[in-house]
């Protein structure tokens, strides 16, 4: 046995370190680890916790001494971030997110041993507060989070005469496992068992000797029962997985002798234990992680020196392959499952010494497979998920060169498609836009026959058919069409016809009120173009990039529009012209343009973000192919697929590649089966992506009917799946949402129930808006296995979104709920102040979300049209309205108007 700090053993006793060397181990395979983003604090001995919104929140730890800092990991971003500092620094204890939302930190040593204290940590506020301590001070333990929502501390090195159990309700603590029930052991593994029971397993007992029996806790009765089956061999420092089927993985650890590379698995059910095949290194200390294909993932640890070494675990084949080794080598690290399938690795240490370098691990493997065909070839044509989770697919051009009035829907379902009916016009290059009502807006477009269209109309999926609704004031073509918070529509740019015969780009721009049907001019683009982009940011503006100018001339100017306004304002420029691109809003907040051509012959590689904050671009990794008339989707998992398009050379690929916002990076993944360009991608409930029609002048016909169907390759069990039975819509921004269904607890906690362990076990809800693709992870208020209750919903755009349920990295199939549209009421002013820098500034409360633009004039009693506009109004919490008038220093006298738009 070694002792050395960071390990519970013989505490009080002095510290004894062992020298380690540095080791590194070639690359099995291709690289499945990537470097991520170093903690602010190196550390060992910590706990990572997933939280409800997504972030893994890391306390406490071991680093130069004893630590008592948190810091919050956002995967969206890659960052880490410091928060709120524990009240008592603190290592080897343990941390359970409670199903309330709230972090219970519980035990392990501080500066003067053992600890009986606890602390709840809230998301919602950064915080810790302190609450009532255990009986006894513990380290050496382990915490499990009961189907009641109850956590049992288990074991450790401890005076208490038995276990102990925390109700979150009462946040009080008592006793349980009637006394000297359970085996007095610390260093051992606790996994939550099918049934809801705990099975404790190994560890060293009063004697410093490895345990080889197990016991299982029934909180029914609260008493520990022990099997009169054994593991072949005593170990601690192992780790203890449930596999989907039931089973119990244990892996490696050490024994009185030796460290261990042996395997063994429980049947929970006989209780007896066999051996299985083994590791191809020892290992203890390591890591042990359920990915969300069934495989376990063994990473890193020690035997005589740190390992950086990998392995997984095959249950089907009971088989173990080597994998992509941890770019450093350590132990005493924790593994986190995180939303989009990737395992964070963090901390640990390596020569006794503490780290804060942190690794990502992927095991993505998409693949296309061949859907059925629509009834109709086309391309340039428009789709849209309806809130009843079918697709609709409109116009475009198919047959002769000519524009298309047909319609179609895909039912995900049956994977059929049906025809609808037809629009009123046959229209190519239109816009289609899902309405926050429920129907579906078309706009504009072209038509062989009568140029470009003015006319919009709209689809009612009860009736399953088409009614015109108010005409555009200028007739377009590849013009955008954005879904504003109002509830209106954006319509922007395009081709059309510049008056007197002559026809060109755009700068023209309108809104559609879905109230009153009717169009209204509102301020222009400063530049006219066609064939760009636009994009809604989370600050309510819409932001459009590139296109084509005047005179062909390819742009790379950007702009904003701001719906409290009415305005339009230059933002920063492209790094590179571009039209015929893609912009997909980030899960980050920032937005990346990728591909499209400079020039009618050149096409890009080249893709850059946009920063809404700054409002700078900067470049970010290629894509592997230069391309345009691509599609972009933001996958479940938080990368974005592109598929397909062409270039001046090859009008149509069949290649597709994944950016992954956490590396900046492209890779490539599974190509299509049909090239194609022009085509269009559509994310599904069920989490796969639906590509349809699209052109390829490889054969005949040229206008493609084929549909394929993306999977990103996590290669989980339809039946691990979480369910959603029902779920709150229409949500009205400031409530909270809330979902029943099965299978919120998962199959398994996921991780290894040891002193490493973190636990995935629960539901991550996130929103994602069916138009603009922002996303959204909401905190936690309640969950159980059947259910889910977010805190309050805001910094949402209103419209349908698709709710999905993430439980160890397996989302559900979604549910589309209506975000709906919020209503303004009478302003109450809560705040007024004049700033340090003489800026006016106040607040005021109203609903949630609503949006309103600021007036300011010297004489009130102006016409309202010579108001000064000054710009939005920034919502800083639910229903919570502050402006900030930095133009107040130059004026004496100022009076404000509020409008909603």
């Amino acid at each position: 046995m070694r002792i050395y700090q960071g390990r519970f053993v013989r505490f009080g006793l002095g510290w004894a370190t062992l020298a380690l060397n540095l080791y590194f181990s070639p690359w099995a395979e291709a690289a499945s680890w990537t470097t991520n983003s170093p903690m602010t604090t190196a550390r060992r001995g910590h706990t990572a916790t997933l939280l409800p919104n997504g972030k893994v929140l890391v306390t406490g730890g071991y680093g130069n001494g004893l630590l008592s800092s948190a810091e919050l990991y956002e995967p969206a971003k890659r960052t880490w971030t410091v928060t709120g500092s524990l009240a008592t620094a603190r290592h080897g204890h343990t941390a359970t997110l409670l199903p309330n939302g709230k972090v219970l930190a519980a035990g392990g040593v501080g500066s003067s041993g053992g600890l009986a204290s606890a602390e709840l940590y809230d998301p919602e506020t950064g915080k810790w507060l302190e609450t009532e301590g255990l009986e006894a001070a513990r380290y050496g333990h382990r915490a499990t989070l009961l189907a009641n929502g109850q956590v049992l501390i288990s074991g450790g090195s401890s005076s208490a005469d038995g276990d102990e159990l925390y109700d979150p309700t009462s946040t009080r603590w008592t006793m349980t496992g009637t006394p000297h029930t359970l085996v007095s052991r610390n260093m051992h593994t606790a996994t939550l068992l099918p049934d809801g029971r705990v099975q404790a397993i190994g560890g060293l007992g009063p004697t410093l000797r490895a345990l080889s029996n197990a016991q299982v806790y029934d909180p029914a009765t609260g008493r520990w029962t022990s099997g009169t089956s054994f593991l072949n061999t005593g170990r601690y420092l192992h780790t203890a997985t449930l596999l989907p089927d039931g089973r119990v993985l244990v892996v490696g650890g050490e024994s009185d002798t030796d460290f261990l590379s042996s395997v063994e698995i429980s049947d929970t059910f006989t209780g007896t234990w066999r051996p299985t095949s083994g590791m191809t290194t020892k290992r203890e200390n390591h890591t042990a992680t359920l990915l969300p294909n069934g495989k376990v993932l063994v990473a890193g640890g020690y035997n005589s020196r740190c390992l950086s070494s990998s392995e997984l675990y095959d249950l089907v084949t009971e088989t173990w392959t080597t994998t992509g080794a941890l770019i450093t080598a350590r132990e005493n690290h924790t593994a986190t499952l995180l939303p989009d399938g990737k395992v964070l690795v963090a901390g640990g240490e390596n020569n006794s010494s503490s780290l804060s370098r942190t690794e990502l691990f992927d095991s993505d493997n998409g693949s296309w497979t061949n859907a059925s065909p629509m009834t109709t070839a086309r391309y340039l044509h428009t789709t849209a998920v309806l809130p009843d989770g079918n697709v609709l697919v409109a116009g475009g051009i198919s047959t002769n060169n000519s524009a298309s009035s047909s319609a179609e829907l895909y039912v995900p379902s049956r994977g059929l498609w049906t025809t609808t009916g037809s629009l009123n016009f046959p229209r190519y290059h239109h816009t289609m836009t899902l309405l926050a009502g429920g129907k579906l807006l078309v706009v504009g477009g072209v038509d062989n026959s009568t140029g470009n269209l003015s006319s919009a109309e709209l689809y009612d999926l009860t009736a399953e058919r088409w009614t015109s609704t108010g005409a555009l004031h200028d007739g377009r073509n590849g013009h955008t069409g954005t879904l504003l918070p109002t509830g209106k529509v954006l319509v922007a740019g395009g081709h059309g016809s510049l008056g007197a015969g002559v026809f060109g780009t755009l700068d023209s721009a309108e809104l559609y009120d879905p109230r009153s049907e009717t169009w209204a001019v509102t301020g222009a683009l400063t530049t006219s173009r066609w064939y760009h982009s636009a994009t809604l940011l989370r600050n309510g503006r819409v932001l459009v990039t590139g296109g084509v100018g005047d005179n062909g001339a390819y742009l790379s100017s950007a702009e904003l529009y701001d719906p409290a306004t009415g305005q339009w304002t230059v933002s920063g420029p492209l790094h590179t012209a571009r039209a015929y691109h893609t912009a997909t809003s980030l899960p980050n907040g920032t937005v990346l343009a990728a591909g499209g051509a400079v020039t009618s012959t050149s096409y890009l590689s080249s893709a850059e973000l946009y920063d809404p904050v700054t409002e700078i671009w900067t470049p970010t990794g290629s894509l592997n192919t230069s391309r345009g008339y691509h599609t972009a989707t933001l996958l479940p998992n938080g990368k974005v697929l592109v598929t397909g398009g062409g270039d001046y050379t090859a009008p149509f690929f069949s290649s597709s590649e994944l950016y992954d916002p956490a590396l900046g990076t492209w890779t490539p993944t599974a190509a299509l089966n049909i090239a194609r360009s022009s085509h269009t991608a559509t994310l599904l409930p069920n989490g796969k992506v639906l590509v349809a029609g699209g052109y390829n002048s490889g054969g005949i016909p040229y206008y493609l009917s084929g549909a394929e169907l993306y999977d990103v390759g996590l290669g989980f069990d339809a039946s691990w799946r979480p369910q959603i039975t029902t779920a709150t819509s229409p949500l009205s921004l400031g409530a909270n949402l809330s979902l029943t269904g099965s299978g919120f607890r998962g199959v398994s906690e996921g991780s290894g129930g040891n002193a490493q362990d973190s636990p995935t076990d629960y539901p991550l809800v996130q929103l994602r808006s069916l138009e603009c693709e922002q996303t959204l992870f909401l905190p936690a208020s309640n969950w159980s296995m059947t259910s889910f209750s977010s805190a309050a919903v805001w910094n949402f755009p209103p419209g349908y979104a698709l709710a999905t349920v993430f439980v160890n990295g397996i989302s559900s199939t979604s549910r589309v709920v209506n975000v709906s549209v919020p209503v303004p009421i009478p302003p109450i002013l809560t705040d007024a102040k004049i700033l340090t820098n003489g800026a006016f500034q106040f607040a005021f409360t109203n609903g949630v979300g609503a949006l309103f633009g600021m007036l300011a004039a010297t004489n009130p009693a102006l016409p309202l049209t010579n108001w000064t506009k000054l710009g939005g109004v920034t919502e800083i919490a639910p229903g919570q309205f502050q402006f900030t008038d930095l133009q107040a220093t130059n004026n004496a006298q100022r009076f404000y108007r509020m409008r909603s738009p």
